[in-house]
């Protein structure tokens, strides 16, 4: 088992930006570490479920996901971008300029956002299968280093929360700037599990 790879990859994958980390950013710098931990707690729980899928189906699942992942990138993108356009543009009160508070992404976002995200089941499938499966069959470590990649990918959702809402306090009055940068992230990252990038790599 080669760790010190295993845990470089993880802990780099786990905290560069991606449609999590954009999405629970972007709350928090809007609505505050508190009101954005629903989000959090769905993507979380989402994290989870897929991983322990990963780890517990990851042969059978490395064999079925040729068939649907462009059906799986199509939709993820798209979502994605619905949710890059919604913080690119988001709809604000007439008093301060800040967004209502019936726009605080709740938990069910968070969960589903998972389910949609290439990224996130390519990941659990790519570690397990690269780190994992060659050194042990065992469904204990399977599982163990499921949890393990879920709650590392977790605790980047975190950290970048926490600058979001440091954002929030020291860079409010760029809020226009920073919706639309947030947004073209978030595009970017659609760009980017869409599957485009390998066509025109062809």
């Amino acid at each position: 088992m080669q760790w010190t790879a295993f845990f470089t990859y993880i802990l780099i994958t786990s905290h560069t930006p991606g449609p999590n980390i954009v999405l629970a950013m972007n709350s928090a710098r809007l609505h505050g570490f508190r009101r954005t931990l629903p989000l959090i707690a769905g993507m979380v729980s989402g994290l989870l479920i897929i991983m322990i899928c990963c780890a517990l189906f990851n042969l059978l699942l490395a064999r079925l996901l040729p068939s649907f992942l462009p059906v799986l990138r199509l939709a993820g993108a798209t979502y994605i971008l619905w949710l890059a356009w919604k913080i690119a543009f988001p709809k604000r009160t007439h008093a301060e300029g800040s967004q209502n508070a019936e726009e605080v992404p709740p938990f069910r976002q968070g969960l589903i956002l998972q389910f949609l995200n290439p990224k996130v089941i390519l990941f659990g499938l790519t570690t397990l299968s690269t780190f994992i499966v060659p050194w042990t069959s065992s469904k204990l470590w399977l599982f163990g280093c499921g949890i393990f990649i879920a709650l590392t990918c977790s605790n980047g959702v975190l950290l970048w929360s926490l600058v979001g809402a440091a954002q929030k306090k020291i860079l409010a009055h760029q809020g226009r700037f920073l919706d639309l940068l947030m947004g073209g992230l978030l595009a970017w990252c659609a760009f980017s599990v869409s599957g485009i990038p390998e066509l025109f790599s062809r």
